[in-house]
């Protein structure tokens, strides 16, 4: 009976375990033969005899199993959402699956989330993408290394032809920065205003330089110029190093050597704009050389709080006991002014609890009283000393704010530089009256550094003042108000002030009206008419053959040209008023009303993009002036990107793979967000929206009164 039951026991079959299972299947005569699913060719697939090695090549070159396969890329449609959060186009669609779509989808998050290229060979990312997507094939970081230059060349070409295209004017920011390859690397970044009146900017390079030497700087310039075909430069905002003077310097020398006329504006004499975060950082860290004793007793206090998690959980007691506002104290890093100003402000929320832990913690007491350096620690804070950091916060509070504005980079910001540079100098000359010594002294220091880049009569770079004037809430008007304000007791000064700024914007007009008389037809606004009369399509001449009697030498000319009597008296006209359109557009636009300087929410390219075509002229040299940064924390920006890119663990990238990272990154985050961060053609459209309803309103009234009118005619009859 166990005889006969283990004779009948039979062994189960082994479940087919590879992959290439899932193109062949056995025949049901022979299970030791199957056959291809897609082409129908043989093979044997005997389990101790036969391998599975040419079943797997057969799938490589199956031509039927490629037909299937690109078929089943167009065809097979899952649905998903289009859009995101905030987006109005989150919508269902069905979108197909496709291997390549998926590859650059991962050479576009390797990119954008600076991840490293070995990230592909990581067993939880590809166990992740074999339960979400089994088809996928996974390449290799080899294969996404390729693939990251690929698609670097590609948006290369790309941002290239949208700068070479449109001849667009742009305006540079640079600056310099070493990495833990002990490597100098040099950033380029290019800002202009498109032709859609949207702020652009965009990192063209981030190459290795070889030494920090101006002419080097100057070189990397010219030749990243040449290199992305762009032949128009209005500005360099670089910080303010002295190498950097013979930088812009020698840019300027070559770019007058080209051949193009228009290369730069006015000869390169206001093409230098120095970065005023850097220089507000000169003025500031100038004037706190020597802090007051209160700042330095406050930072001991914040020490003690800091210094141990039992101190800080008594100091949140005592902050509890006394109802201070729930948060925490920061300890600032003395080389920084910014740090020291966050330190101030948070300790003043918390003044009561330090009160409070100077009567009742002992420790607290005792820590004070230790040496440090040979001396006495400052401290306790008292009252005065309170009052004083109260003070010292209102004052860096003007400051602070003006780094952040002067740090902005993707708004308009050389329109409100002059403004804010007109604050700090107010604020100096309150501080400059107080009856602190300590401020009167910090102050002349910083009074002194502050002259020497922005005195408005010799040093400040006017083109900052014109981007002031062009705001349509400021004008003339306003830059007037500030040289007031700084030559309180010198009329004359004031007046010749304006009288420099204006000749300035006139001297813009007449080289951009140049540039347009010099250029094709089509880049100037106020060319003579071409195409409309009465309301009919004309051309300005037109051509009749004609029989003419021959001469006495039996010459014959039967073509001759002949113009429309109006378009040679607009001819006429347009060559009589040349001089004088040169001077009208500017004194219009000045004359005009300006909009309401409350309205601190106007965008200035909205209205320069409604308005510019009442200034043809004015509206390229807006182009380009609002379009000038300010500081160089574009720039800077891209080295936060470059610490991540290239840190301890990743050091053996070559440079040309690390520019395309960090570049590409840069790109695809402006056209990914491009729409979250602002959109003006909404803007756009609700505005004409809203000036559609007024024109309906006054059309209404108008209609009203007359109706009343002629209801009020017949009751007179």
């Amino acid at each position: 009976m166990e005889g006969t039951q283990k004779a009948k026991r039979k062994r189960p079959a082994m479940k087919k375990r590879s992959a290439t299972w899932n193109h062949f299947t056995l025949l049901e005569d022979n299970p030791n033969k199957c056959k291809c699913n897609y082409c129908g060719r043989q093979y044997q697939c005997h389990s101790r005899r036969d391998g599975i090695t040419n079943m797997r090549n057969h799938i490589l070159a199956c031509l039927a199993y490629k037909t299937f396969w690109e078929q089943q890329e167009g065809s097979q449609q899952n649905l998903t959402t289009e859009g995101g959060k905030g987006n109005a186009s989150n919508m269902v669609l069905a979108k197909g699956w496709s291997q390549d779509a998926c590859r650059r989808a991962v050479t576009k998050m390797i990119i954008m989330g600076e991840l490293p290229l070995s990230f592909v060979d990581n067993k939880g990312f590809r166990h992740f993408c074999s339960v979400v997507i089994p088809q996928f094939v996974m390449p290799s970081r080899r294969t996404i290394g390729r693939d990251v230059m690929d698609l670097f060349l590609e948006e290369k070409i790309m941002l290239k032809s949208l700068i070479c295209n449109n001849k667009q004017r742009v305006s540079l920011t640079t600056n310099l920065w070493t990495s833990v390859q002990n490597m100098s690397y040099m950033v380029i970044t290019a800002h202009f205003i498109d032709s859609d009146w949207c702020l652009t900017r965009r990192i063209i390079s981030f190459s290795v330089i070889e030494d920090h030497r101006g002419k080097t700087i100057g070189k990397k310039i010219v030749a990243c110029l040449q290199d992305w075909g762009i032949e128009r430069l209005f500005a360099i905002t670089i910080d303010n190093a002295s190498t950097n003077d013979v930088a812009v310097n020698y840019v300027t020398m070559q770019l007058l050597a080209w051949r193009n006329d228009d290369a730069i504006v006015l000869a390169g004499q206001y093409m230098h704009v120095r970065c005023c975060a850097h220089i507000l950082n000169l003025i500031v860290v100038l004037g706190l050389n020597e802090l007051h004793a209160s700042v330095t007793a406050i930072r001991n206090a914040m020490k003690y709080v800091r210094s141990s998690t039992m101190r800080l959980h008594a100091f949140k007691q005592c902050a509890q006991q006394v109802k201070c506002p729930n948060g925490t104290v920061v300890l600032d890093c003395p080389t920084r002014w910014n740090s020291t100003y966050l330190m101030l402000m948070t300790a003043l929320k918390f003044q009561a609890a330090f009160d409070r832990m100077a009567e009742v913690d002992k420790p607290y007491e005792a820590y004070v009283l230790e040496k440090e350096n040979n001396a006495k620690r400052v401290g306790p804070p008292g009252p005065k000393d309170w009052e004083s950091a109260g003070r010292i916060v209102k004052f860096l509070k003007v400051f602070y704010d003006a780094t952040l504005l002067f740090s902005a980079s993707l708004s308009v910001t050389s329109n409100l530089c002059y403004d804010t540079i007109g604050l700090i100098e107010s604020s100096l000359t309150a501080l400059e009256a107080s009856r602190d010594p300590w401020v009167v002294a910090m102050a002349y220091q910083m009074r002194e550094k502050f002259d020497k880049y922005w005195e408005s009569s010799r040093k400040i770079n006017k083109m900052l003042i014109v981007a002031s004037i062009l705001d349509p809430r400021a004008k003339i008007d306003f830059a007037k108000h500030i040289f007031e304000i700084i030559f309180a007791n010198d009329g004359w000064k004031v007046e010749e002030m304006t009288k420099v700024v204006k000749d300035l914007l006139n001297e813009l007009y007449d080289a951009y009206c140049a540039m347009c008389s010099s250029s094709t037809p089509s880049m100037c606004s106020e060319s003579v008419p071409s195409g409309s009369y009465g309301g009919t399509s004309y051309s300005p001449y037109f051509t009749t053959e004609v029989g003419l009697p021959e001469g006495p030498s039996g010459d014959g000319d039967d073509i001759f040209r002949v113009s429309r009597p109006f378009f040679g008296y607009a001819q006429k006209v347009f060559v009589q008023n040349e001089g004088k359109r040169v001077v009208s557009e500017v004194e219009r636009y000045l004359s005009d009303p300006v909009e309401d300087p409350s309205n601190l929410k106007l965008n200035v390219l909205l209205w320069w993009k409604v308005n510019g075509s009442k200034y043809p002229i004015l509206e390229k040299i807006a182009r380009d002036v609002l379009a000038v940064p300010i500081s160089t924390v574009a720039s800077e920006s891209a080295f936060s990107t470059g610490r991540h890119v290239i840190d301890e663990y990743q050091s053996s990238l070559t440079p040309c793979m690390v520019e395309a990272l960090i570049c590409t990154e840069n790109w695809l985050q402006a056209k990914l967000f491009a729409n979250l961060v602002y959109n003006l053609q909404e803007d756009i459209k609700e505005q004409i929206f809203h000036m559609e309803l007024q024109e309906e309103f006054v059309r209404s009234q108008a209609s009203t009164v007359e109706t009343v009118s002629a209801d009020m005619g017949v009751m007179d009859i």
